[in-house]
């Protein structure tokens, strides 16, 4: 790849070639750090070459494929990308196929986020082909405006901080900006103010343009259940429901200050949101679901589906306490990130999900009664969600 990707540099004048720089320095990949001008600005072309393999690693050369087109240098473009294809195809079928495996590989407590692997057109071309009926298709993306909706309470006025939610924040706003989705990010919300960007959020018109949404909550949370002996009663409705809570929740002073996390569904369905119909609507949730500590010591016109195509993912089970570390953010977030960013070029959803429980469970932090399992809830999805990241 790197006598390639050299090749086609030496093609360029030098005009062309320090064009070809200022675009490495600016950013190319949503998602991946551009290379530092200072690395840059006296680099020959194989010292240019040098940094971008050491940066991008197995993306460079798809990286200076977007460059030369940036530069109209779409001839060069073409050819280089005909031969690294040429390269991939010649990779036995095992070896292009085969998901890096992550099952192994607890997050270390210096964890940092990676970047995302692209996936390839080869790749995504040949899934499409091959699985017509069973993938959703996703839509161009020159034309397609796909929104992410994310919600974070951080500081509440009665409840504890929640030391690492920003960074827990900041790691899901990078990543579903470099999944391809304009972020609607919204911080520190009383329940009713969350239940009100939810449902404005499903009336957005940007629905209609686009192939699938995320919406993701993060916060204290709880399962709603009547406590009549502190006078506290709710409706029949609300009663063993998970609730994400709102900043001023107070069991006794607030307690009606929750959002209903079931809701979402009913924003989100095909009769409150119509231009979502069909589509895959996934929804994560970082939030307690109990105080539990998680380990026991044993022995349209035409009909369609109100509810349908969601996916969530939760960060515990009903009844457990989840885990927050108060620099790094949550587990449940860092293993998302990590494993979106390592297989989501290869990996439909639901495996991806898999993926991060079968890491979590092997978890060696987790130890005694202190237990973090995630959970798939409430799926809906009749075909494989791919994300194509970078397509």
């Amino acid at each position: 790849m790197d006598v390639m990707m050299i090749d086609a540099l030496d093609n360029l004048g030098d005009d062309d070639f320090e064009n070809f720089k200022w675009y490495l320095c600016k950013g190319l990949v949503p998602g991946i750090d551009p290379i530092p001008k200072a690395k840059l600005q006296n680099a020959h072309r194989r010292g240019v070459v040098d940094c971008m393999v050491d940066k991008y690693s197995d993306e460079a050369g798809k990286i200076t494929v977007q460059a030369l087109r940036k530069i109209n240098q779409n001839h060069l473009a073409k050819t280089l990308e005909s031969k690294l294809q040429k390269v991939q195809q010649s990779e036995p079928e095992e070896r292009r196929n085969a998901s890096v495996s992550v099952e192994d590989q607890p997050i270390q407590s210096d964890w940092s986020r990676p970047h995302i692997t692209q996936s390839s057109q080869e790749f995504k071309d040949r899934t499409l082909r091959e699985n017509t009926n069973n993938v959703y298709i996703p839509q161009d993306k020159t034309q397609r405006k796909r929104l992410a909706l994310l919600i974070t309470n951080i500081q509440f006025e009665y409840l504890k901080y929640r030391a690492g939610a920003a960074r827990d924040e900041e790691n899901m706003e990078w990543l579903l900006t470099a999944l391809g989705y304009r972020v609607e990010k919204y911080t520190n919300l009383t329940g009713k103010a969350i239940s009100a960007k939810v449902k404005d959020f499903a009336a957005r018109s940007e629905h209609k343009d686009s192939d699938s949404t995320f919406v993701v909550l993060m916060s204290h949370g709880n399962i709603i259940q009547n406590n009549e002996d502190k006078g506290v009663k709710y409706e029949d409705r609300f009663l063993n429901k998970d609730a994400i809570l709102g900043v001023n929740y107070h069991e006794s002073k607030n307690p009606n200050d929750f959002f209903i996390v079931d809701d979402i569904y009913s924003s989100l369905s095909s009769e409150k949101c119509p231009a979502l119909t069909d589509k895959p609507k996934v929804i994560l949730i970082q939030a307690c679901r109990g105080d539990h500590a998680g380990g026991v010591y044993i022995q349209s016109d035409s009909a369609v589906h109100i509810e349908k195509d969601f996916i969530s993912f939760k960060s515990c089970l009903p009844g457990i306490a989840a885990y927050r570390h108060p620099d790094e953010g949550s587990c449940f977030i860092c293993y998302i990130v990590d494993v979106f960013c390592k297989q989501a070029h290869a990996d439909e959803i639901k495996e991806l999900f898999r993926k991060v429980t079968s890491r979590m469970e092997k978890d060696t932090r987790f130890t005694g009664l202190e237990k973090l399992m995630p959970c798939i809830d409430r799926t809906s999805l009749p075909k494989k969600l791919y994300l194509f990241p970078g397509l």
